[in-house]
């Protein structure tokens, strides 16, 4: 069996977790906005701890990569960077976004993952079940919020990160096409991280993480001002 480390630091939410295939083996998630740098590396090694494990016992390290929060992602893909090195283990990238349209494998209608980006802007994509398998429709995107209207077509489950009152961004023209996800899943997660992992460790889809990026889908421009991700 496969045990595969998965990594989430994309968004607020901080997950880890260590899975044995697709059986979960213990998760680690915490809510505290800008604390990644401090609690990734003791909670990992807190979490293999406490299953008694070392790095070395592990098949592989699956990361969210993106897009997301430009400091969470470089937080986390340095992190991974160090163990695998240290651990020579292999490594697999995941996007955020569909780590998040797969929380609705229940939904057998459109999806559509939101993440907050910066101002009314954020990235989302479609997707659709087909049977097990959750396939993207269309490319990955940065829109203004005021462009979901355009996008949205049919009838679609909408999960968002970050966006408060998403509500407010429904128009009259999407009301009936629009069902809003709860809270409860709408968020990404160590676990999702490490399953869509391991579909791509199965097949050999291995980075090379000397040339491994976090994926932003806009350029990153720093911010002066504190606290802007």
């Amino acid at each position: 069996m496969l045990k595969i480390l998965g990594i989430d630091t994309a968004t607020d939410i901080l997950g880890i977790a260590v899975t044995e295939d697709k059986t979960l083996i213990a998760e680690y998630r915490s809510n505290i906005r800008r604390a990644h740098a401090e609690r990734l590396i003791p909670s990992i090694e807190r979490l293999l701890s406490d299953l008694k494990i070392e790095p070395t016992d592990l098949d592989g390290i699956s990361i969210s990569i993106g897009p997301g929060s430009f400091t969470g992602l470089r937080i986390g893909l340095a992190a991974v960077k160090g163990l695998a090195l240290a651990a020579d283990l292999p490594v697999v990238s995941v996007s955020t976004l569909d780590v998040l349209a797969s929380q609705a494998a229940f939904w057998n209608e459109q999806i559509c993952p939101i993440i907050k980006a910066q101002g009314e802007e954020s990235y989302t994509a479609l997707y659709k079940y087909k049977g097990e398998e959750l396939t993207r429709l269309t490319e990955y995107r940065l829109i203004q919020m005021s462009q979901l209207e355009i996008l949205i077509k049919e009838k679609t489950l909408i999960l968002s990160v970050g966006i408060n009152e998403i509500e407010s961004y429904i128009t009259r023209g999407l009301e009936k096409k629009i069902k809003i996800a709860p809270r409860e899943i709408s968020h990404t997660s160590g676990f999702s991280v490490a399953l869509l992992g391991y579909e791509k460790i199965l097949k050999n889809e291995f980075e090379n993480i000397d040339q491994l990026v976090p994926f932003y889908l806009k350029d990153f421009k720093a911010k002066k001002k504190i606290g802007i991700i």
